[in-house]
């Protein structure tokens, strides 16, 4: 593995702006969080795989997930990870502009644990970061 930093949460989305705007919040209301991105599933699936064997660093201990991204997309990467016995148990949010009610029941089905339309401002970006943290990381 190239990257040898552990992430606390593993953003995977193909839009730049979002990952920073994750970094920034989750860091505004949690500095000690580690927020690492990835641009698709194909390369989410490469950084998990190579942190799954015994021996390595432990997993990220929460998973944003955008639906809509090229080579593996969100659906077909979370049906992979809740497929993986030392991968299922990590949360994962489904983080994304789709709000279709078929887009929620699939990934909901599949064992997404939050589905989470992506905000419009900064401060609603903050207070989705500090409920998540909340729930999952204290």
């Amino acid at each position: 593995m190239e990257n040898e930093i552990n992430y606390t949460i593993l953003m995977a989305d193909d839009d730049e702006d979002d990952c920073n705007l994750a970094k920034e919040s989750f860091f505004e209301c949690c500095d000690q969080t580690s927020v690492g991105c990835v641009p698709d599933g194909l390369k989410l699936m490469e950084y998990l795989a190579g942190y799954s064997q015994p021996s390595s660093k432990s997993l990220p201990k929460l998973i944003l997930l955008d639906l809509n991204m090229p080579r593996m997309d969100g659906r077909q990467a979370l049906v992979e990870i809740k497929a993986k016995p030392t991968l299922k148990n990590i949360p994962i949010v489904i983080f994304t502009t789709s709000g279709e009610e078929s887009d929620i029941a699939l990934t909901m089905n599949a064992g997404a644990d939050l589905f989470v339309t992506k905000p419009a401002s900064f401060d609603e970006w903050l207070n989705i970061m500090r409920s998540l943290v909340e729930r999952w990381l204290n």
